[in-house]
């Protein structure tokens, strides 16, 4: 019966892949592991973990400039390796938003342009661009995924700012009303939540005010969107966005962070040891368990 198998559920976040590792085009990216960014992907979705998933979230930053040729070199090696029937995204702000500057004049535009540039590359494989969508696998579990890019942003010093618009708590709220007898609730996006929580017993430095705009979403809609979680059960807020792992409980909910897959957590001899998390839920019960995921190649 369904509810005595297991679900497996992968989480990564962070790939920054790009269009065929060349040289120039490393030298203008944040992240220096990004030369062998796309060369680690085809190595994860080849590992047992992945095989063995029922479903693959990828928590945004798939490309590393949002550029056609990044998502389609994406989307081939998922199709090379039988994955893409599993596989579901929500962008992060390499995806859709402005890497450079814009004259500030014409934010509607801008938008507009960024979501038909995230919706290109999400489309090559036949995913959803419309947020939030819904998706359910099995009777158990059902994943929420949200859009919390900053679209329209007129720099490089706005992109990385989280932003979940109106309409799209609204239309959450709907969903989760719907799945209200659905044991468990994942909701998924980029940008994290209360970045200050616990962060003084963790023995981490707290960030200043503008470190924090970048990483997380703005005060107001984190609570609108904690408070729909608490009020509808949902369990796990999973993101990416931070480049750590993080697993904490904020108001009762679960909220963790997968780290940049693509980035090696250590080198040991010859080969690099990479993580992301997985999330187990078990028999009728539906307990979930998270647990982070180390390979080696």
């Amino acid at each position: 019966m369904e509810g005595e198998k297991q679900f497996l559920i992968a989480h990564l976040s962070d790939l920054h892949l790009n269009a065929g590792n060349n040289l120039r085009q490393n030298k203008r990216s944040f992240f220096h592991y990004l030369s062998r960014s796309n060369e680690a992907f085809r190595n994860i979705i080849k590992s047992q973990p992945i095989k063995n998933a029922n479903l693959i979230i990828i928590t945004g930053d798939v490309t590393d400039r949002g550029d056609i040729e990044s998502w389609e070199f994406f989307w081939k090696e998922i199709q090379a390796a039988g994955l893409i029937e599993k596989i579901i995204i929500v962008p992060g702000n390499h995806d859709a938003c402005c890497m450079g500057a814009r004259s500030p004049f014409k934010k509607n535009l801008y938008r507009q342009h960024d979501m038909e540039k995230l919706s290109n590359g999400l489309k090559i494989g036949n995913h959803c661009s419309k947020f939030p969508w819904v998706r359910q696998y099995d009777k158990r579990v059902v994943i929420f995924g949200l859009n919390s890019t900053n679209l329209g942003n007129f720099s490089f010093l706005s992109n990385a700012i989280g932003r979940i618009t109106q309409n799209q708590l609204l239309s959450l709220a709907e969903q989760l009303y719907n799945h209200k007898n659905v044991p468990v609730k994942i909701v998924v996006l980029h940008h994290s939540l209360s970045e200050r929580t616990n962060v003084k017993k963790k023995g981490r430095k707290l960030m200043n005010r503008l470190m924090l705009m970048g990483r997380r979403l703005p005060n107001r809609q984190q609570r609108v969107l904690m408070l729909l979680c608490l009020s509808h059960g949902v369990q796990i807020i999973a993101h990416g966005h931070v480049h750590r792992a993080e697993d904490r409980v904020v108001d009762g909910i679960r909220i963790i962070g997968a780290p940049p897959t693509t980035r090696p957590l250590s080198q040991i001899g010859t080969g690099n040891t990479y993580h992301f998390y997985t999330y187990t839920i078990r028999g009728q019960n539906s307990a979930v368990h998270a647990k982070l995921e180390k390979i080696q190649f």
